[in-house]
């Protein structure tokens, strides 16, 4: 197997490249998702938290990709100048933040449009996807962590 200068393996050069297709594929799966919340949800979107009134439809749908697209902008703004000083095993995993967050914004916003569709869906059987996103964050930040610490 080739060897890059810093001597770790070009398979990590490969699961960067690999993780920017996931991000890309994570984008299009968060749109997929989003229009077809859109679709079913009601003219005013209840997110059930207190002090916070009920969005139109359209309001919800532009903050959500405004925000989705803000937090995009910031992760890829710090993969790119963070991971330039870091070995190449942990710069791959630290490209990965991006999908891992992509995929837990989509698992919110799959449940809004449950939430806010009681008649057809029962929201109570889809409140695993609340806890999907933050439990893969948290393996996420061991395998950093791990990465960090493992022996050379």
């Amino acid at each position: 197997m080739k060897r890059t200068k810093s001597g770790s393996p070009i398979r990590f050069a490969a699961m960067i490249k690999a993780t920017k297709v996931l991000n890309s594929l994570s984008i299009l799966f968060f749109m997929a998702i989003l229009l077809l919340v859109y679709a079913y949800l009601p003219i005013m979107v209840d997110l059930n938290v207190e002090g916070l009134k009920d969005f139109h439809k359209q309001t919800f749908f532009y903050y959500i990709v405004g925000g989705f697209v803000v937090v995009n902008v910031i992760l890829k703004l710090i993969t790119s100048l963070g991971a330039k000083h870091l070995p190449k095993e942990p710069q791959a995993w630290l490209s990965a933040i991006i999908f891992v967050i992509n995929f837990n914004i989509t698992l919110i916003v799959g449940f809004i449009g449950v939430w806010n569709n009681p008649a057809h869906i029962e929201p109570e059987s889809f409140a695993y996807l609340n806890y999907m996103g933050p439990v893969l964050i948290v393996i996420w930040v061991v395998g950093l962590i791990f990465l960090f610490f493992k022996k050379k």
